[in-house]
């Protein structure tokens, strides 16, 4: 070792290992830093929920067990049997708590994707379906067309992209409402509203919220002007959207202005060989449009009242 690297012109100091040189190298070269993991729900959602689902086991566990106990006894069964019964019920009641409280915010994370997840799967599986009955030149072909009736067609084409929008939006919503909460001082876990559907309106789109504890639309007073940055439009407008449910609340979005095209009316075609009034020097009746006012009296004077001093 030592021979082979004094001829390459190597210096090999004692204690130093040459092995792993090209990885020291590789690492940097692309950053010293490690790879982090990225986590799905972050650590204080996470620490949050796994506190509430300590607490729903044993409250929700407690409350079904002594449920199911009492009923199992009304119902016919002793007090030795309905009690363990019971205790089983409960437990197996209070787990499933717990895990539905862990995974909320898995759950609220796919919800936030769903739109897409669901788009995926009606693209990947009738693709997947298509490439096994038929052969890959048929299958070339109707994806080629169904692109080409997308993409050419212009009101297919503005319809796709109106749905995209809203599909956009309702992310930049979410972190505009990530921004409103931490700039407010709360915790995040809990305080992001539930962003519930999103569709296209002739002006831009229009969004259901529904607000979480700690959250309310007076929060939102003053931020219309950073939602509407955060969502790439002209105009935003947040109002109350029911009138028994204060947590439910919608935005519109504003990105133009249906009304500024010209709009023509097929009215002016139909009333175009139409003749139109004649004047009255044409039509050889002037005396029929002259009004007689002698009879008309004139109207009487009022006299002022007079001030007195």
């Amino acid at each position: 070792m030592d021979a082979n690297a004094a001829r390459h012109g190597i210096r090999v100091r004692p204690g130093i290992c040459l092995e792993g040189t090209s990885s020291v190298a590789l690492s940097k070269l692309f950053g010293g830093r490690p790879v982090g993991t990225i986590a799905l729900v972050d650590a204080p959602v996470s620490r949050t929920y796994a506190q509430k689902a300590r607490v729903a086991l044993f409250v929700g566990g407690g409350v079904s067990a002594a449920l199911a106990s009492m009923a199992l006894f009304v119902g016919g069964l002793s007090l030795w049997a309905a009690v363990p019964l019971g205790l089983v019920l409960g437990a197996v009641m209070g787990v499933a708590l717990a895990v539905l409280v862990t995974a909320w915010p898995v759950l609220r994370v796919l919800w936030w994707w769903s739109v897409e997840i669901t788009t995926a799967l009606g693209i990947a599986v009738p693709l997947t379906w298509l490439a096994h009955v038929t052969s890959s030149w048929v299958s070339l072909v109707l994806v080629l067309l169904v692109g080409g009736v997308v993409g050419g067609v212009r009101r297919v084409r503005r319809r796709v992209v109106a749905w995209a929008w809203c599909v956009i939006v309702r992310h930049r919503l979410r972190l505009c409402f990530s921004q409103v909460v931490r700039a407010a001082g709360r915790s995040q876990a809990g305080s992001l509203p539930l962003i519930l559907w999103a569709r296209p309106t002739p002006a831009g789109e229009r969004v259901w919220v529904w607000l979480r504890p700690g959250l309310d639309l007076t929060a939102l007073d003053g931020k219309a002007g950073q939602v509407a940055v955060a969502c790439w439009a002209s105009e935003v407008r947040v109002v109350r959207a029911s009138t028994r449910f204060a947590a439910l609340i919608r935005v519109d979005l504003s990105r133009r202005d249906p009304l500024a095209a010209e709009v023509v009316s097929p009215l002016a075609a139909l009333f175009a060989d139409m003749p139109g009034p004649k004047a009255p020097a044409e039509s050889g009746h002037a005396e029929a449009w002259a009004l007689d006012l002698e009879d008309v009296a004139a109207p009487e004077p009022v006299e002022q009242p007079r001030n007195r001093r």
